[in-house]
Protein backbone atom coordinates (compact mmCIF):
# COMPACT_ATOMS: atom_id res chain seq x y z
CA UNK A 1 0.00 0.00 0.00
CA UNK A 2 1.97 2.72 -1.11
CA UNK A 3 1.40 6.22 0.77
CA UNK A 4 2.21 9.21 -1.79
CA UNK A 5 2.09 12.67 0.01
CA UNK A 6 1.79 16.11 -2.27
CA UNK A 7 3.84 18.59 -0.18
CA UNK A 8 4.19 22.27 -1.19
CA UNK A 9 4.25 25.13 1.84
CA UNK A 10 2.97 27.22 -0.97
CA UNK A 11 -0.91 27.53 -1.46
CA UNK A 12 -2.49 26.82 -5.14
CA UNK A 13 0.38 24.88 -6.06
CA UNK A 14 -1.28 22.30 -7.40
CA UNK A 15 -1.60 19.57 -4.69
CA UNK A 16 -5.51 19.26 -4.75
CA UNK A 17 -5.37 19.27 -8.39
CA UNK A 18 -3.21 16.53 -8.94
CA UNK A 19 -4.25 14.56 -5.91
CA UNK A 20 -7.38 14.22 -7.72
CA UNK A 21 -6.78 13.82 -11.24
CA UNK A 22 -4.63 11.00 -10.28
CA UNK A 23 -6.44 9.49 -7.63
CA UNK A 24 -9.41 9.33 -10.01
CA UNK A 25 -7.58 7.84 -12.87
CA UNK A 26 -5.90 5.18 -10.96
CA UNK A 27 -9.46 3.96 -9.96
CA UNK A 28 -11.24 4.21 -12.59
CA UNK A 29 -8.32 1.86 -14.02
CA UNK A 30 -10.08 -0.37 -11.19
CA UNK A 31 -7.15 0.12 -8.07
CA UNK A 32 -8.46 0.92 -4.90
CA UNK A 33 -8.05 4.23 -4.07
CA UNK A 34 -8.44 6.70 -1.00
CA UNK A 35 -7.05 10.17 -0.14
CA UNK A 36 -6.65 11.72 2.93
CA UNK A 37 -7.93 15.45 2.11
CA UNK A 38 -5.89 17.41 5.01
CA UNK A 39 -5.99 20.71 3.39
CA UNK A 40 -8.58 22.78 5.67
CA UNK A 41 -10.34 23.66 2.70
CA UNK A 42 -11.40 20.34 2.16
CA UNK A 43 -11.40 20.80 -1.55
CA UNK A 44 -11.40 17.05 -2.35
CA UNK A 45 -14.12 15.64 0.34
CA UNK A 46 -16.35 18.41 -0.88
CA UNK A 47 -15.80 17.04 -4.92
CA UNK A 48 -16.83 13.46 -3.58
CA UNK A 49 -19.31 14.21 -0.78
CA UNK A 50 -21.42 17.02 -3.17
CA UNK A 51 -21.51 15.61 -6.95
CA UNK A 52 -22.92 13.37 -8.81
CA UNK A 53 -19.82 11.20 -9.88
CA UNK A 54 -19.54 7.25 -9.62
CA UNK A 55 -16.33 7.19 -9.06
CA UNK A 56 -15.19 4.25 -6.30
CA UNK A 57 -12.64 6.51 -5.06
CA UNK A 58 -12.67 6.83 -1.21
CA UNK A 59 -12.05 10.58 0.45
CA UNK A 60 -11.61 10.71 3.88
CA UNK A 61 -11.82 14.76 5.40
CA UNK A 62 -10.95 16.05 8.41
CA UNK A 63 -7.55 14.28 8.64
CA UNK A 64 -5.11 15.92 11.54
CA UNK A 65 -1.87 14.87 13.18
CA UNK A 66 -3.82 13.68 16.24
CA UNK A 67 -5.95 11.42 13.58
CA UNK A 68 -3.42 10.97 10.35
CA UNK A 69 -2.05 7.25 11.88
CA UNK A 70 -5.38 5.89 13.23
CA UNK A 71 -6.99 6.37 9.54
CA UNK A 72 -3.70 5.32 7.28
CA UNK A 73 -3.73 1.83 9.72
CA UNK A 74 -6.85 1.16 9.02
CA UNK A 75 -6.94 1.68 5.34
CA UNK A 76 -6.04 -1.47 2.90
CA UNK A 77 -5.93 -0.04 -0.44
CA UNK A 78 -3.75 -0.11 -3.59
CA UNK A 79 -3.13 3.21 -2.95
CA UNK A 80 -3.42 6.09 -0.71
CA UNK A 81 -2.48 9.89 -1.51
CA UNK A 82 -2.59 12.51 0.71
CA UNK A 83 -3.45 16.13 0.18
CA UNK A 84 -1.45 18.18 2.59
CA UNK A 85 -2.15 21.57 3.89
CA UNK A 86 -0.33 24.42 2.08
CA UNK A 87 2.18 25.41 5.26
CA UNK A 88 4.68 23.89 6.98
CA UNK A 89 3.04 22.14 10.18
CA UNK A 90 3.84 18.68 12.76
CA UNK A 91 1.11 17.46 10.45
CA UNK A 92 2.90 17.85 7.22
CA UNK A 93 6.11 16.73 8.82
CA UNK A 94 4.67 13.04 9.65
CA UNK A 95 2.44 12.69 6.74
CA UNK A 96 5.88 12.99 4.63
CA UNK A 97 7.87 10.46 7.28
CA UNK A 98 5.14 7.78 6.79
CA UNK A 99 4.97 8.44 2.92
CA UNK A 100 6.69 5.59 0.33
CA UNK A 101 6.67 8.71 -2.18
CA UNK A 102 6.49 12.78 -1.94
CA UNK A 103 5.35 14.95 -4.92
CA UNK A 104 6.28 17.85 -4.75
CA UNK A 105 4.13 20.45 -7.07
CA UNK A 106 5.47 23.91 -8.50
CA UNK A 107 4.12 26.40 -10.73
CA UNK A 108 6.63 28.58 -12.82
CA UNK A 109 7.40 31.39 -10.56
CA UNK A 110 10.21 32.94 -8.28
CA UNK A 111 8.02 32.47 -5.23
CA UNK A 112 6.93 28.48 -5.81
CA UNK A 113 10.41 27.94 -6.33
CA UNK A 114 11.13 29.39 -3.14
CA UNK A 115 8.56 27.43 -1.38
CA UNK A 116 9.54 24.44 -2.91
CA UNK A 117 12.67 24.36 -1.61
CA UNK A 118 11.31 24.16 1.50
CA UNK A 119 9.15 21.14 0.66
CA UNK A 120 12.71 19.30 -0.47
CA UNK A 121 14.07 20.50 3.08
CA UNK A 122 11.68 19.08 4.99
CA UNK A 123 11.72 15.99 3.47
CA UNK A 124 15.38 15.43 4.00
CA UNK A 125 15.01 16.50 7.06
CA UNK A 126 12.56 13.57 7.59
CA UNK A 127 14.22 11.18 6.13
CA UNK A 128 17.34 11.83 8.64
CA UNK A 129 15.17 11.39 11.83
CA UNK A 130 13.45 8.27 10.48
CA UNK A 131 17.07 6.69 9.85
CA UNK A 132 17.40 7.10 13.05
CA UNK A 133 15.50 3.78 13.54
CA UNK A 134 15.96 2.39 9.84
CA UNK A 135 19.66 3.42 8.09
CA UNK A 136 18.18 2.15 5.04
CA UNK A 137 14.76 4.03 4.78
CA UNK A 138 14.70 6.72 2.45
CA UNK A 139 11.80 8.81 1.53
CA UNK A 140 11.70 9.36 -2.54
CA UNK A 141 10.28 12.65 -4.14
CA UNK A 142 10.16 14.55 -7.30
CA UNK A 143 9.36 17.89 -8.47
CA UNK A 144 6.34 18.02 -10.95
CA UNK A 145 5.57 21.07 -12.71
CA UNK A 146 2.17 22.02 -12.63
CA UNK A 147 -0.41 24.88 -14.60
CA UNK A 148 2.60 24.76 -17.61
CA UNK A 149 1.25 25.58 -21.55
CA UNK A 150 0.18 22.40 -23.50
CA UNK A 151 2.13 20.84 -25.82
CA UNK A 152 2.86 22.14 -28.65
CA UNK A 153 2.17 26.23 -27.06
CA UNK A 154 4.80 28.70 -26.36
CA UNK A 155 7.14 28.01 -22.94
CA UNK A 156 7.82 31.20 -20.98
CA UNK A 157 11.51 32.01 -21.00
CA UNK A 158 10.74 31.79 -16.81
CA UNK A 159 9.48 28.16 -16.88
CA UNK A 160 12.62 27.25 -19.00
CA UNK A 161 14.69 28.77 -16.60
CA UNK A 162 13.56 26.95 -13.90
CA UNK A 163 13.96 23.90 -16.01
CA UNK A 164 17.88 24.38 -16.37
CA UNK A 165 18.11 25.43 -13.10
CA UNK A 166 16.27 21.75 -11.58
CA UNK A 167 18.57 20.25 -13.99
CA UNK A 168 21.78 21.68 -13.04
CA UNK A 169 21.21 21.25 -9.14
CA UNK A 170 20.06 17.11 -9.83
CA UNK A 171 16.49 17.73 -8.22
CA UNK A 172 14.68 14.47 -9.51
CA UNK A 173 11.42 15.90 -11.42
CA UNK A 174 9.08 14.06 -13.47
CA UNK A 175 9.20 13.73 -17.20
CA UNK A 176 5.74 14.54 -17.35
CA UNK A 177 4.08 17.80 -16.57
CA UNK A 178 0.68 19.12 -15.55
CA UNK A 179 -0.74 21.50 -18.32
CA UNK A 180 -2.64 24.42 -17.35
CA UNK A 181 -5.95 23.03 -18.69
CA UNK A 182 -9.94 24.17 -18.61
CA UNK A 183 -11.06 20.62 -18.17
CA UNK A 184 -9.06 20.29 -14.56
CA UNK A 185 -10.31 23.35 -13.21
CA UNK A 186 -13.53 21.74 -14.68
CA UNK A 187 -13.34 18.61 -12.86
CA UNK A 188 -13.72 20.82 -9.44
CA UNK A 189 -16.44 22.81 -10.73
CA UNK A 190 -18.55 19.84 -12.27
CA UNK A 191 -17.68 17.64 -9.17
CA UNK A 192 -17.23 14.62 -11.99
CA UNK A 193 -13.84 12.74 -13.26
CA UNK A 194 -12.55 13.69 -16.57
CA UNK A 195 -14.19 10.45 -18.22
CA UNK A 196 -17.03 11.30 -16.55
CA UNK A 197 -17.12 14.45 -18.01
CA UNK A 198 -16.06 13.52 -21.62
CA UNK A 199 -19.49 11.09 -21.05
CA UNK A 200 -21.63 13.61 -19.97
CA UNK A 201 -21.58 15.68 -23.28
CA UNK A 202 -20.15 19.05 -21.31
CA UNK A 203 -17.36 21.06 -23.42
CA UNK A 204 -14.82 21.48 -21.55
CA UNK A 205 -11.71 21.77 -23.90
CA UNK A 206 -9.78 18.55 -25.14
CA UNK A 207 -10.97 16.71 -23.02
CA UNK A 208 -8.79 13.47 -25.10
CA UNK A 209 -5.30 15.52 -24.00
CA UNK A 210 -6.35 16.19 -21.15
CA UNK A 211 -6.92 12.36 -19.99
CA UNK A 212 -3.25 11.78 -22.04
CA UNK A 213 -1.27 13.61 -20.00
CA UNK A 214 -2.72 12.73 -16.43
CA UNK A 215 -2.24 8.89 -18.07
CA UNK A 216 1.11 10.16 -18.71
CA UNK A 217 1.78 11.26 -15.62
CA UNK A 218 0.36 8.30 -13.88
CA UNK A 219 1.99 5.88 -15.43
CA UNK A 220 5.06 7.74 -14.59
CA UNK A 221 4.68 7.17 -11.27
CA UNK A 222 3.49 3.43 -11.18
CA UNK A 223 7.65 2.92 -12.63
CA UNK A 224 8.56 5.33 -9.46
CA UNK A 225 6.81 2.76 -7.29
CA UNK A 226 8.52 -0.31 -8.62
CA UNK A 227 8.50 -3.41 -7.67
CA UNK A 228 4.63 -3.00 -7.10
CA UNK A 229 3.51 -5.32 -9.35
CA UNK A 230 2.35 -3.93 -12.57
CA UNK A 231 -1.05 -6.27 -12.69
CA UNK A 232 -2.08 -5.38 -8.89
CA UNK A 233 -3.12 -1.82 -10.79
CA UNK A 234 -4.18 -3.21 -13.56
CA UNK A 235 -2.39 -1.52 -16.25
CA UNK A 236 -3.10 -1.91 -19.49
Amino acid sequence: MPIIAMSNPKGGSGKSTTALLLATYLAERGARVCVLDADPNQPILDWKEKGKTASTLEVIGGVKESNLMAHVERLDHQFVIIDLEGTASLLVSRAIAISDFVIVPLQASAVDVRQAGKAIRAIRDEEKVVQRYDANRRIPYKILLTRTPAPGAPVSSVQRQLEAEITAAGIPRFRTSIADRLAYKAVFVERLTLTELKDSGIKVGNLDAAYRNIHDFATELVEELQPIPKEEHREQ
